[in-house]
């Protein structure tokens, strides 16, 4: 029989990249981490792990190892997810990821509701990107998060472009839309506007990440081209961080996007106006594809997707203002 301790061990180490690092998550000595991976590997008869200098990596048995490791640890996970759902009623444990404009917005207080509908209930919070939380879910860290992706722009990729998971590890419940607006500094020529379409942004110089503006940029470029023209995506003055980037808007460095949920962090010194046919950001609800969904998991999403109501009718409402008039003969 193998150990699911010692798989649990592989796993980390294969995330890792070292026995150090494996032994930092779970909280073990590196010497007792390489001796639980030594017994495993007389155990399964196979060299798991290429030791370097630099670290470990995955032979191709272990690499065979680690699909069957994850498949049983998720199933453990599952089982007793569920089987404390079922044991304790109300009480239990709830594991929630979000991105941070989504948490300032709205999950922050989707977080507060819920522990008062449910004061037994103990819920874990943890905030970062969508591909750091769709890690988390794909190894069931998580019960279930709020990501975002883009028509070019999965989750699962981080903005340096590396898949971290594929579409197959989560399902996804929609949860509502986030256009990008404009950001301009006061004295542009177009902060007289009312909104933007495309085209006026032809000349401008948009600022955002140094990876072509990712995990927007696919998108704006995509769509400019249809309107007939490349958009300049300035690569001088970069940054991920959408405070960074005003900075850059008011110290009249460029242009760039901001999505409708980062509204509630702008600056004063700037202007927003919205972008007609620009670049959407889809935002979800995600869980570990098959887990067990408990009821406090459940009451959350309603939460959340009560709480987004008031956005999902402002994209509805713009999208049908948008449409040009139909004829009144038309069929």
């Amino acid at each position: 029989m193998i150990s699911t301790d010692r798989l649990a061990v592989l796993l980390a180490a294969a995330r890792a990249g070292s026995f150090a690092g494996a032994a930092e998550m779970l909280f073990q000595t590196p010497s007792a981490v390489s001796q639980q991976i030594a017994t495993l590997e007389r155990e399964v008869g196979a060299t798991l792990f290429e030791r370097s200098r630099r670290g470990v990596q995955l032979t191709t048995a272990g690499q065979a190892l680690q699909r069957h490791a994850e498949i049983i640890m998720n199933r453990l996970a599952d089982a007793r997810s569920e089987i404390e759902a079922l044991i304790s009623g109300e009480t239990g444990r709830l594991r929630f990821g979000s991105f941070p404009t989504a948490t300032a917005s709205f999950a922050a207080s989707a977080v507060a509701i819920f522990q008062q509908r449910y004061p037994k209930v103990e819920v874990r919070f943890v905030d970062g990107e969508p591909y750091e939380n769709f890690a988390r879910l794909k190894m069931r860290e998580l019960d279930l998060a709020v990501v975002f992706d883009l028509k070019s722009w999965p989750a699962y990729r981080t903005y340096e472009g590396r898949p971290v998971g594929s579409e197959s590890d989560v399902e996804l419940v929609d949860l509502c839309e986030d256009p990008f607006l404009v950001m301009l500094p006061p004295d542009h020529r177009l902060a007289a506007r009312r909104d933007l379409e495309l085209g006026d942004l032809r000349d401008e110089r948009i600022t955002g990440s140094s990876n072509d503006c990712a995990p927007w940029g696919a998108d704006l470029r995509h769509l400019c081209g249809e309107e007939g023209f490349a958009p300049v995506l300035e690569p001088l003055y970069s940054s991920a961080d959408f405070q960074a980037q005003q900075a850059f808007v008011a110290a009249g460095l460029g242009v760039s996007l901001l999505p409708t949920l980062a509204q509630v962090n702008v600056r004063q010194d700037i202007i927003l106006r919205p972008l007609r046919g620009g670049p959407i950001r889809h935002v979800h609800v995600a869980f570990p594809t098959g887990a067990y969904r408990s009821a406090a998991t459940t009451a959350l999403v309603a939460i959340l997707r009560e709480l987004a109501l008031p956005l999902r009718q402002m994209t509805e409402d713009s999208a049908h203002e948008a449409k040009p008039a139909r004829n009144a003969s038309s069929a």
